[in-house]
């Protein structure tokens, strides 16, 4: 088993069509491949991929399976997830029907989100395949920790507009000690990822050339560089179409997503970061372009949530989140708050466009639009992070940092107990 590992996964964040999403076949067989090899750290490059003749590259995925392999546990099992998470989406017209009605039922009806309407499918199909990766991988190991970086995603911006925009935040509760600068020498976030890699994960219908490239390719923007590949961990099954790889048609047509708003605020705990805190973390990253202000909740406040004693450090959480947000998108400031009360700059800032929110504060957004606009301030589109439930998330236990530290208080117990008894 591997301390650290890497794979690279295409994807097209535009897809819409069945033979478009037969790709996550193969990268659903690929993560359920890999997921027992880590221990600790799995890191996924996501690229954004468009060939030209995706659509008439795949026919099926029952069709791409090698005719020579025997039908193992394994392809039933990517089968049954794919058709659960990704099959369905051929429906799309339905699926988007039932997202922009959740949204505005999560809107301000006072001052509708328009921009955040107008983005609304690519946002959503955005936030399902960021959830549905995460959540097979979690229910595959739910202690390896896994970050989901897009390549190739974000349009990048003109050198005139990278500016630095926070000249005029005067906020008291600044925690500026936090390297909110960023280093925007790297080509993207992988050159934020500090530990080493011990693996490179690669389809073994490779060639060692083919696989020499891919290493260096990959290692151009690390900074310890990869110095070993595993290509015999994933089934032939699972391997992308030989043609994936061609340079004349990987990339072409390439469409780029473009950040709606140029400054964005969210906020939260975000003590033991499980997916759903990932999923909210990645799209506020994609809907800014400039700044963003991150508010971190103080231990000093949380002394009512369920074991309270365990909620990790204010000074730890915040490391951890702007960590995070720099792998998905490191050209964003971000201004990591302490949070002793829940608005923050919410109510009073004029840079803020948009705040994105879990559908449990709701009322609290709508609280401060309602102060924003007593103010005469423009009120802050809505961004609501969907829930998902999916026949994957094992237990009928909502996933929370407060189920997680009950796990952590009874795991303590139980060491306490056998170590009483030795």
């Amino acid at each position: 088993m591997y301390k650290t590992g890497l794979i690279r996964l295409l994807f097209n964040f535009e897809a819409k069509n069945r033979n478009d999403l037969y790709l996550h076949y193969f990268n659903v067989g690929k993560l359920l491949s890999i997921a027992p090899k880590v221990k600790e750290h799995l890191y996924i490059e996501l690229v954004n991929y468009n060939n030209i003749n995706f659509d008439r590259s795949l026919n099926s995925p029952t069709q791409q399976i090698s005719k020579q392999s025997k039908r193992l546990e394994i392809n039933e099992k990517v089968e049954r997830i794919y058709n659960d998470l990704f099959y369905s989406w051929s429906e799309i017209d339905n699926k988007m029907k039932i997202e922009k009605k959740q949204q505005i039922e999560l809107d301000d009806s006072e001052s509708p989100s328009l921009n955040i309407q107008s983005n609304i499918e690519p946002l959503k199909r955005l936030e399902n395949i960021f959830f549905n990766y995460y959540q097979i991988l979690y229910n595959e190991n739910p202690k390896l920790n896994v970050s989901i970086i897009p390549l190739d995603l974000i349009k990048e911006k003109e050198i005139n507009n990278n500016k630095n925009i926070n000249n005029n935040n005067n906020n008291n509760n600044n925690n500026n000690n936090n390297n909110n600068n960023n280093n925007n020498n790297n080509k993207n976030g992988l050159g934020f990822i500090k530990n080493d890699i011990d693996i490179l994960f690669l389809d073994n219908s490779m060639n060692q050339s083919e696989q020499e490239k891919e290493l260096k390719l990959i290692n151009e923007n690390l900074n310890n560089p990869i110095k070993s590949i595993d290509s015999t961990s994933i089934s032939i099954d699972f391997s992308y179409p030989k043609h994936f790889y061609e340079q004349k048609e990987t990339g072409k047509n390439l469409t780029k997503w473009v950040p709606p708003f140029k400054s964005v605020v969210l906020g939260g705990t975000f003590d033991r970061m499980h997916p759903g805190h990932k999923v909210m973390l990645t799209m506020a990253a994609l809907v800014c372009s400039d700044y963003m202000e991150v508010g971190i909740t103080d231990n000093s406040i949380l002394t009512s949530k369920k074991y309270s004693e365990l909620i990790t450090p204010l000074e730890y959480r915040t490391d951890k989140t702007l960590n995070f947000l720099k792998l998905i998108n490191p050209s964003v400031e971000y201004n990591m708050l302490k949070l002793v009360e829940p608005y923050a700059n919410t109510m009073t800032s004029t840079k803020l466009e948009c705040i994105v929110i879990s559908p449990e504060v709701y009322k609290t957004a709508i609280k401060i639009n309602t102060v924003r606009r007593e103010s005469k301030l423009k009120p802050l589109e809505i961004y609501s992070i969907s829930y998902f439930d999916t026949p994957h998330q094992g237990d009928d236990v909502k996933l929370s940092s407060s189920y997680l530290r009950e796990l952590d208080y009874k795991e303590m117990m139980k060491n306490k107990q056998q170590q009483q008894q030795q």
